[in-house]
Order: structure tokens, then C-alpha cells, then sequence
């Protein structure tokens, strides 16, 4: 019986609690002009982004590949060295990307 009374007790207060948060929260919804706008402004923004991301990317590859032929074609040497050293770096990065992987199991 005891069990009973404390089970209604409590059963009360989240009743009371989560009545008083309901109350509090704003269950209207917003009118479609707001979505309207909202996905239009959305829009706008991935649009910008998406711009400024492409000519960035644009940028580096035009500098990438004028340094590539500049030194393919004026500077086989140098070109030769830079790809050793981007191989042997490429190496150890993997290599100790393993090594931690294999330590963490």
C-alpha cells in the first residue's frame, strides 16, 4: 500500500513538472512565408559558400600545377627530389597512422 501512495506521489510530480514545461514551450508554427524565406536564405548562403569554396580550389590547383610543370619541365632534378620526398613523407605519415591504429587495439 505504501508502494502505491509513493508511486501516485511521485507519478504527481512529473505531471506537475513536465506540465509547467509545457506551458512554457511555443507550439505554434511558423508561417510558410518564414520557410519561404528561411530555405531562400539558406540557399543564398550554400550558394556563396560553394562560390568561394570553387575559387579557392581553383586557386590552389592553378599554383599546384604551375609549380608541377615548372619544375617537370625547368628543373627535372628538382622535380625529382620533390617527388621523393613527397613519397618518403607519404611513407612515414602511413606508417605512423599504422603503428598508432595497431596500439590502440
Amino acid at each position: 500500500m505504501n508502494k502505491e501512495h509513493e508511486h501516485d506521489e511521485l507519478k504527481e510530480l512529473l505531471d506537475e513538472g513536465f506540465r509547467s514545461i509545457d506551458l512554457k514551450i511555443d507550439e505554434s508554427t511558423p508561417s510558410q512565408q518564414w520557410f519561404e524565406q528561411f530555405t531562400a536564405d539558406r540557399h543564398e548562403q550554400l550558394k556563396a559558400k560553394f562560390n568561394r569554396d570553387l575559387a579557392v580550389f581553383i586557386l590552389l590547383a592553378c599554383c599546384i600545377l604551375t609549380a608541377f610543370s615548372l619544375t617537370l619541365f625547368q628543373m627535372p632534378i628538382l622535380f625529382l627530389l620533390l617527388q621523393c620526398a613527397v613519397f618518403v613523407g607519404a611513407s612515414i605519415y602511413t606508417g605512423i597512422t599504422y603503428m598508432k591504429r595497431v596500439k590502440r587495439i
